[in-house]
């Protein structure tokens, strides 16, 4: 039986309750208030514990096998830290692991050796997503790619948050479309990225445009914040063209053809929890496998791109 440390209290805590029901494991949900952490796990018959990062003293952490961290973003770096410092081994942090460069930096420094720490994008666990990648291999791998990140300008200007976050929005939350779109056709080489336009929470801007090559293929992107759009990610190969929007559904538009087909989904359990979770939960918790998810170095990496496209660092 799996021993499972799951800290946060909220939607996301929630959802990933629902799929560690189905696996044979304890479950220990931390929270910052008490009371909303002990309900939430009553619900699934866990056990709730307020306090944050000081109910880890209540717990035997040698007997840990997985550390779930499903908190706020800006919690995020203070609990990977505390559990790192408890001597915990094996972490999934929510996407996208810190604030910033300087945060996932921070926490790397606590890496002790045996220790793995990846970053949950679930989004690479969707079925439309796995269905793409086995394509794009049989059909001999990407000519090209085009992905959009736009967000909802509501969801920027209008949803109170903390400012920091907002600010870096684009690793905040942008960043799940654009690590999606790199764990298909690979890291940049070489980029160019423009942007345009300002907000008072997010000064770079809110027009990002840009292109450039991986070792596999060329890309482009393009997002208007302050215009309309969704999230969108298109891949050609020699067969035609893939495109994932919403990311949930996978379309293909075959060569020399103008009409786009559904591609059927591998199975359904993007419909019974949350898409992409119980992939990803199965992955590492039964199947023991990180290697699908980004470590600390990889999303350094990735965040040093991002920081490219929303001029973070300029």
């Amino acid at each position: 039986m799996k021993n499972v440390v799951l800290f946060g209290s909220s939607y996301m805590a929630e959802e990933y309750l629902k799929v560690l029901q189905g696996f044979d494991c304890n479950v220990s949900v931390i929270g910052r208030d008490n009371e909303k952490a002990v309900a939430l796990a009553k619900k699934y018959n866990s056990v709730g514990y307020g306090g944050g990062t000081n109910a880890l003293d209540q717990i035997k952490t040698e007997g840990v096998d997985l550390v779930i961290i499903a908190s706020a973003i800006e919690s995020l770096q203070e609990v990977s830290s505390a559990c790192l410092s408890k001597g915990i081994k094996n972490l999934l942090v929510e996407k996208p692991g810190a604030l910033d460069l300087d945060g996932l930096i921070e926490i790397k420094k606590q890496l002790s050796s045996g220790a793995d720490l990846r970053i949950a994008y679930n989004r690479r666990f969707f079925s439309s997503v796995i269905n793409l990648g086995e394509r794009i291999l049989e059909d001999g791998g990407p000519l090209a790619c085009f992905f959009d990140f736009t967000d909802r300008e509501k969801d920027i200007l209008h949803v109170e948050r903390d400012k920091n976050i907002v600010k870096k929005w684009g690793f905040a939350n942008s960043s799940h479309v654009i690590d999606l779109a790199f764990h298909l056709i690979g890291m940049p080489e070489e980029i160019n990225a423009l942007k345009a336009g300002e907000w008072d929470c997010h000064p770079s801007g809110n027009i990002f445009t840009g292109s450039g090559r991986t070792a596999k293929c060329l890309f482009s992107y393009f997002s208007t914040w302050s215009g309309g759009g969704r999230w969108n990610v298109e891949v050609s190969t020699i067969k035609g063209r893939y495109k994932l929007s919403p990311l949930e559904e996978l379309r293909f538009c075959k060569k020399n053809q103008f009409a786009w087909e559904t591609v059927p989904a591998l199975d359904d359990h993007d419909k019974k929890f949350k898409s992409g979770l119980y992939k990803m939960v199965r992955s590492v918790l039964i199947d023991n496998n990180y290697k699908e998810l980004p470590d600390l170095d990889e999303q350094i990496t990735t965040c040093k791109v991002i920081n490219r496209i929303f001029g973070y660092e300029e």
